[in-house]
């Protein structure tokens, strides 16, 4: 849980984020086709928050979460961290900058070299970054590493393909940690371990932002391993975010059509209570973001909505403290 206090400068902040792919070759040029992934994005996250991104596959949730530690140069938009815009760095500003943001992968086994060694996966950054000036204290130093991501540390000669799923995505969590990062982007982190490991990395995740002070920001679809981690969750759909607020008050509350039929896929684990709620269905594919529908992104699946959902932008207005939406019926 966030130990941030009101007042307090926000270690990342996203203003009107933008990021499009152009389709076909050559650039992307004023009026060509491309895809809107990313599309006028804004959100804070508090120092020591867990901020959740959630939505549906293709949503353009990995897509801002790359953006925002520069693996994606931004179409458009600033993505200040800890008040420095990342996006006005030169090369060598973001090259340093990047000790302060790290991020922990959905795929553990793709994301790790199968021909390095755990102790040189671990290692790497911070040899890239000359931390220290021997060897040996780089060793020291992944070993101290794998302890605290409760590995043993004489693992550091195996490889990749000698763990299990889970101890994988600690190697890549051990990774992420070696520099000592302010903000973490957790992309999708359980999605592709076993259902009975994964609350073993959520624990830990949460277990080590204690620890260390860290921010997060997790991206997930499964709705109910957010709901147990995130101080607050954004929900997102083709390229936009359409609502925002408090975990506990997005879960009791949601306003948005779209957050509301998300929530009803969630399973109860009450067998008689799951058998006779009410679900809010969705109907129809998701747009293609190459050509977005008009308007509120979501009025062609949305069960609520009228005409003036397809002349008009619902604008961003807090409903209520802290809980945001976009929807001009919320």
């Amino acid at each position: 849980m966030t130990d941030a206090t009101p007042g307090d400068r926000p270690l990342l902040r996203v203003v009107d984020l933008v990021k499009h792919f152009p389709v076909g070759r050559g650039s992307l040029r004023p009026g060509a086709a491309a895809v809107h992934a990313v599309d006028g994005v804004t959100f804070d996250v508090a120092r020591g928050e867990t901020l959740g991104l959630v939505g549906e596959s293709g949503c353009g949730k990995s897509t801002t979460g790359r953006t925002i530690l520069q693996l994606y140069e931004p179409t458009s938009g600033h993505v200040f961290l800890d008040g420095v815009d990342l996006v006005a760095l030169d090369r060598r500003q973001l090259r340093a900058a990047r000790r302060k943001m790290q991020m922990i992968f959905q795929d553990p086994f793709a994301s790790l070299n199968p021909r390095m060694t755990v102790g040189e996966i671990v290692g790497d950054p911070l040899r890239v970054h000359r931390v220290f000036s021997t060897g040996r204290q780089v060793e020291d130093e992944v070993r101290r590493l794998l302890a605290l991501v409760r590995l043993d540390p004489s693992y550091s000669n195996r490889y990749p393909h000698e763990f299990s799923g889970g101890q994988r995505q600690r190697i890549g969590v051990a990774r992420a940690l070696a520099l000592q990062p302010q903000l973490v982007v957790c992309d999708e982190p359980i999605s592709s371990l076993d259902v009975s490991i994964q609350a073993q990395v959520v624990n830990l995740l949460v277990e080590l932002q204690r620890e260390l002070h860290l921010t997060y920001l997790f991206i997930a679809h499964d709705l109910s391993m957010v709901r147990h981690v995130c101080d607050r969750v954004a929900v997102m759909y083709l390229g936009v975010i359409v609502e925002l607020a408090p975990t506990h008050t997005l879960y009791t509350g949601p306003r948005h059509p779209y957050t509301q039929a998300l929530l009803a896929s969630v399973p109860i684990p009450d067998p008689v209570a799951e058998e006779n709620r009410t679900r809010a269905v969705l109907t129809g594919e998701i747009p293609s973001p190459v050509h977005p529908p008009s308007g509120c992104r979501f009025r062609t699946r949305c069960p609520i909505a009228k005409p003036i959902c397809a002349e008009q932008v619902p604008a961003w207005r807090e409903a209520s403290p802290g809980h945001h939406v976009a929807c001009h019926f919320a």
